[in-house]
C-alpha cells in the first residue's frame, strides 16, 4: 500500500483524466486544500525537471514558476534564467492549453525544452 501511496503523490499526470483521477486521490489522503490548478502547476513543473534531468543526464537545470499557471523559467547550476516555456499561443494559461489538447500541450513544452537545450 504504501508502493501505492508514494506513486500516486509523485505521479506527474499526462491528461486530465489523471488530473481528476490524482486530485480525487490527494483529497482523500490529507491534501483537502489541493485545488485542480495546483496539480495541473505541479504536473507542468515536474514534467520540464523531468524532460530538463533526462536531457541533461541529472538536476543541473531547474524549472521554476515565474507567474503560476503562465510562464515557467529554466534556471542554471547558479540561478540564472536559461530561458522561459509558456503555454501554446492561444492560451493564456497551462491549464487551459492542457484542458484543449493534453498531447499538444505535452508536445509545446517538449518543443521549447529541446530549444533551450539546444536540440532543437
Amino acid at each position: 500500500m504504501k508502493g501505492g501511496i508514494y506513486n500516486m503523490l509523485h505521479m506527474i499526470p499526462d491528461d486530465m483524466e489523471q488530473v481528476e483521477e490524482k486530485l480525487a486521490w490527494m483529497k482523500q489522503n490529507g491534501y483537502e486544500q489541493t485545488t485542480k490548478q495546483d496539480v495541473i502547476n505541479d504536473m507542468t513543473k515536474d514534467g520540464v525537471q523531468d524532460m530538463l534531468d533526462t536531457a541533461l543526464e541529472g538536476p543541473y537545470w531547474t524549472a521554476r514558476w515565474e507567474e503560476a499557471g503562465q510562464l515557467l523559467k529554466v534556471c542554471g547550476p547558479v540561478g540564472d534564467v536559461i530561458g522561459t516555456l509558456k503555454p501554446r499561443d492561444d492560451y493564456a494559461d497551462f491549464e487551459s492549453d492542457l484542458e484543449d489538447n493534453a498531447i499538444l500541450f505535452w508536445r509545446n513544452l517538449a518543443t521549447q525544452t529541446q530549444k533551450l537545450i539546444g536540440h532543437d
